[in-house]
C-alpha cells in the first residue's frame, strides 16, 4: 500500500495573511448580504404598502363610479383617469349579464386575465368586503407587483400591476457596489494582515537570526531587551542563555587550550628522549626496536594531534582570522601538493583555469589541502586525483581516493570532531588524529566556502571531498 505524501503546511506568515484575508471576506460578504437584504425589503416593502393604499383607493372610486350602463369606453377613460403609483398599469373586471368583461390600461405590456396569475384572482373572488390581495411575479420577463381588490359594489374586480423594474436595478446596482466593497475590503484584509504578519513575526525572525548566528559560531549576538515589555521576559532568557552558552564554550575552548599547551613540555622532552633512542638502535634488541618503532609512531600521533586540539581551541576562542591574500589557485594546489610530499598525485584542471584568481590565507589553504591528502592516505589508500573545476564565482577543489568510499548517513558525521567513521579504524595503514576534517570544515568556513564529500563520477569505488571556494577575479 502507497503511503500518503506528507501534507505541505503554509509558513506562519501566510497563514496569518490568509487568516485576515478570509475574515475579512465573510465579514464583507455577511455585511453585503444584510444590507442588501434589508435594503430589498425595505424597497419592495414600500412600494407594496404604497400600491395597496393607492389601489384600494381607486377600487373604491371606481366601484362608486361604474354601473350596469357604464359602457367600454366609459371604463376607458374611468381607467385613463385613476392616480397610479410607478406607472402602474390598471386593469378592472366588469360582470355583465353575458359573463365577465376585462379591460386594461395597457394590454400590450399586461394583458387580461392571461398576465393575472389564477391564484390571486382565486384570492380576490371572495365576499364583498374582502381585502386586498397581492403577490409579486414576472409577465414577459419584467416584474410586477399585482394587486387585486374586489369592487364595493360586487360589480366586479380592479387590479393594478405596479412594475418594479426600477427596484431591480436599484438592486443590481446596490449588489455591484457591495461586491466591489467586498472585494476591495478582502484586499485590504490581506494588506492588514501582510502588515499585522510582519509586526507580528519580526520578534521570532531576530530570535530566528540571533540563533543562526549563534549556531554559525557569533557567541556574541544577543536580542534588544528593550522595546516591547511583553517581549523582554523572552529576550533577557534568550540572551542569559546565550551569555551561558557563550561562556560554557570559552571555558571548555580554555581548558583543551591549557591542556594542549601544558602537553607540549612533557612531550617535547619525551620526543628528545626517543629521539636519543634512535640515535642508540643499533645496540637495542629486535624486541626492542620493535618497541621503540612503536613508541616513535604513537609519539608523531600524538604531537600532530596536540597541535591540531590547539589549532580547533584557537577557533573556538577567538573564532579564526585570516591573512588573505591573491594568488591563482592552479598554481598554489600544485605547490601545497608538493609540499604535502604527494607531488606524484595527478591535479587536472581546464586550461582556461590558469588564469583564475581566488583571495584566501593561503597557511589555512595549504592546511586544507594537506589534511585532504592525509585522510585520504590514512583511510582510504591515498589520493588518486585532484581536480579543480571553476563554475561562475565558485572554484572546486576536489580530492578523490580509490578506498571504499564514504556512506551516505556518514558524510556528515565524518566533519566531527574526532570521528572518522565506520572505515576509521581500518582502512589504510593509518589511523589520524580525528581532528582533521574538523579543521578543513573550519579553514573552508572561514573563507566563506563549504565542504562535501560525494562519490566518484566516474562510478569507480572510492570517494571525493569537495573544497568550494569563492572566486574574486579571473
Amino acid at each position: 500500500m502507497a503511503l500518503a505524501a506528507p501534507r505541505t503546511r503554509l509558513r506562519l506568515r501566510a497563514r496569518l495573511t490568509l487568516a485576515f484575508g478570509l475574515g475579512a471576506l465573510l465579514l464583507s460578504t455577511l455585511l453585503s448580504a444584510v444590507a442588501y437584504g434589508l435594503t430589498r425589503d425595505n424597497l419592495l416593502d414600500g412600494r407594496e404598502a404604497d400600491a395597496v393604499v393607492v389601489t384600494s383607493r381607486n377600487a373604491r372610486r371606481i366601484g362608486a363610479t361604474i354601473t350596469e350602463e357604464t359602457d367600454q369606453t366609459d371604463l376607458r377613460e374611468i381607467l385613463g383617469n385613476q392616480t397610479t403609483i410607478a406607472d402602474a398599469i390598471p386593469v378592472i373586471q366588469v360582470r355583465r349579464s353575458t359573463g365577465f368583461e376585462w379591460i386594461s390600461g395597457d394590454p400590450e405590456a399586461f394583458g387580461a386575465p392571461t398576465d393575472i396569475n389564477a391564484n390571486l384572482l382565486m384570492m380576490v373572488s371572495n365576499p364583498v368586503g374582502a381585502s386586498a390581495a397581492h403577490m409579486r411575479y414576472k409577465v414577459q420577463d419584467d416584474p410586477y407587483l399585482v394587486i387585486g381588490v374586489p369592487l364595493s359594489t360586487g360589480a366586479g374586480t380592479y387590479v393594478e400591476a405596479v412594475p418594479l423594474s426600477d427596484i431591480e436595478d436599484t438592486l443590481s446596482s446596490l449588489g455591484l457596489a457591495l461586491l466591489g466593497a467586498s472585494s476591495v475590503t478582502t484586499l485590504a484584509g490581506v494588506g492588514l494582515g501582510t502588515w499585522a504578519s510582519r509586526r507580528v513575526l519580526s520578534p521570532i525572525e531576530d530570535v530566528s537570526a540571533t540563533a543562526e548566528a549563534l549556531a554559525s559560531g557569533d557567541l556574541s549576538a544577543r536580542l534588544e531587551v528593550e522595546g516591547d515589555r511583553d517581549l523582554a521576559p523572552l529576550a533577557a532568557s534568550f540572551n542569559e542563555m546565550a551569555a551561558n552558552l557563550e561562556e560554557r564554550i570559552e571555558r571548555d575552548a580554555r581548558f583543551a587550550s591549557d591542556v594542549s599547551h601544558e602537553l607540549r613540555s612533557p612531550l617535547m622532552t619525551i620526543m628528545a628522549s626517543v629521539e636519543v633512542l634512535n640515535s642508540r638502535r643499533d645496540e637495542l634488541s629486535d624486541r626492542a626496536q620493535t618497541a621503540l618503532d612503536l613508541l616513535t609512531d604513537d609519539l608523531a600521533r600524538f604531537r600532530q594531534l596536540v597541535e591540531d586540539l590547539l589549532e580547533i581551541s584557537r577557533y573556538d576562542t577567538s573564532g579564526g582570522s585570516l591573512e588573505s591574500d591573491h594568488f591563482g589557485i592552479v598554481e598554489f594546489v600544485i605547490r601545497a601538493a608538493r609540499e604535502a610530499d604527494h607531488d606524484e598525485i595527478p591535479v587536472t584542471y581546464p586550461p582556461e583555469m590558469a588564469e583564475t584568481v581566488v583571495e584566501a590565507d593561503k597557511r589555512r589553504l595549504a592546511r586544507v589541502i594537506a589534511n585532504l591528502l592525509a585522510n585520504a592516505k590514512n583511510y582510504a589508500g591515498g589520493a588518486s586525483a585532484i581536480e579543480l573545476r571553476q563554475f561562475d564565482n565558485t572554484v572546486e577543489i576536489a580530492v578523490e581516493d580509490g578506498g571504499p568510499g564514504v556512506p551516505e548517513e556518514e558524510r556528515q558525521l565524518i566533519f566531527s570532531r574526532f570521528a572518522r567513521g565506520s572505515e576509521g579504524g581500518r582502512r589504510g595503514a593509518g589511523t589520524g588524529t580525528g581532528l582533521g576534517l574538523a579543521l578543513v570544515v573550519e579553514h573552508v568556513r572561514l573563507h566563506g566556502g563549504r565542504v562535501r564529500v560525494d562519490d566518484r563520477p566516474d562510478g569507480e569505488p572510492g570517494a571525493r571531498f569537495v573544497v568550494e571556494l569563492p572566486v574574486v577575479s579571473e
